[in-house]
C-alpha cells in the first residue's frame, strides 16, 4: 500500500494570501490533494483553482463565525442555528469542491459547563450526521492538545469515542492528528489498534516543534509511517505542519523515508 499525502493550506504555502493562491502553488510544489480551511469570501475563486488544477480537496473546515465561535460552534450552547448555517454552508461548497470530508470543529469552553457543551455537541453532530449521510459525506471530529488551543472542548480521545459511539453513525468519524495524538496522550501503537474503526483522517507532523516529520522531536516518523500502513489506511494524510523553511524545500523528507505525494 502507498501512502499518499495532502497540503494543509492553513499551515503550507502561507507566502500566498489567499486559499486560491495556495491551491496553485501547492499543485506546482507536487502535491494532488489539499485540505483547506473554509475560503470564506473566496468560494468561487477556490472553485475556480481547483477546476484548474485538477487538484482533490480531500478535507475542507467548517465555516467559522467570531468571537466565541471562531473554532466552531458544534458544541456551543445557543448556538445551534449558526452550527446549522455554517454546516449547510460548508456542505454546498463541498459539493462544488467534490470533497467528502468535512472537520466539524467543536470550539472553545466558555460560560457554560462542559456537560452543556457535551449535550449541545451530540445534538448537533447528531444532526450532522444525518444531514451529512444524505449527501454521501462523512465528519470528522478532531481532539486537539491543550498546549496548541487552551480551552478546546474536544481535547480528549476517551471523549472522542463516548460521543462517535453515542452518535452511531457511519458518517461521523474521529480525525488523528498524529501532533495532538502524542501531546494528549502518546501510545500511538496502541492508539492506532484501540482506535482503528473510528479513524477516518489522518494528519502529521513533528513534536513537539509541529515541524515536518523528519526534524528532531520526540517521533520517529519511519515507525509511525509502518503503523499507518499496519492500519490500513489508504485515504488521504495531511501535511498539518509548519515548514521549518518552506513548504516547497521541506518536501525533502518525502524521500528519506522512500515517500512521495
Amino acid at each position: 500500500m502507498s501512502l499518499k499525502f495532502a497540503a494543509n493550506l492553513n499551515f503550507l504555502f502561507t507566502e500566498a494570501r489567499t486559499i486560491a493562491e495556495r491551491i496553485v502553488l501547492a499543485h506546482k510544489a507536487g502535491f494532488r490533494a489539499v485540505e483547506i480551511p473554509y475560503p470564506k469570501s473566496e468560494e468561487e475563486a477556490v472553485v475556480k483553482a481547483k477546476q484548474e488544477t485538477g487538484i482533490h480537496v480531500s478535507l475542507v473546515n467548517i465555516a467559522l463565525g467570531s468571537n466565541e465561535l471562531q473554532l466552531g460552534a458544534t458544541s456551543i450552547p445557543g448556538a445551534e442555528k449558526h452550527f446549522q448555517e455554517h454546516l449547510n454552508e460548508t456542505i454546498q461548497l463541498a459539493k462544488q469542491l467534490q470533497c467528502t470530508k468535512i472537520h466539524l470543529m467543536s470550539g472553545l469552553v466558555g460560560n457554560h459547563s462542559r456537560e452543556e457543551h457535551l449535550h449541545t455537541y451530540i445534538a448537533n453532530l447528531k444532526y450532522a450526521a444525518n444531514l451529512l449521510a444524505q449527501e454521501n459525506m462523512v465528519g470528522v471530529i478532531e481532539p486537539i492538545n491543550k498546549y496548541s488551543v487552551p480551552s478546546y472542548f474536544m481535547n480528549c480521545y476517551d471523549l472522542a469515542v463516548n460521543v462517535l459511539n453515542e452518535v452511531k453513525s457511519d458518517n461521523l468519524k474521529m480525525l488523528m492528528d498524529i501532533f495532538h495524538r502524542q501531546l494528549i496522550r502518546g501510545d500511538l501503537a496502541n492508539g492506532f489498534t484501540e482506535l482503528a474503526k473510528y479513524i477516518g483522517h489522518i494528519q502529521i507532523a513533528q513534536v513537539p516543534h509541529r515541524h515536518e516529520p523528519d526534524q528532531d522531536g520526540e517521533l520517529d516518523y519511519r515507525y509511525v509511517f509502518k503503523l499507518i500502513e499496519r492500519l490500513g489506511y489508504d485515504d488521504w494524510i495531511g501535511c498539518e505542519y509548519k515548514p521549518k523553511t518552506n513548504a516547497a524545500d521541506g518536501l525533502k523528507w518525502l524521500s528519506k523515508y522512500s515517500l512521495h505525494l
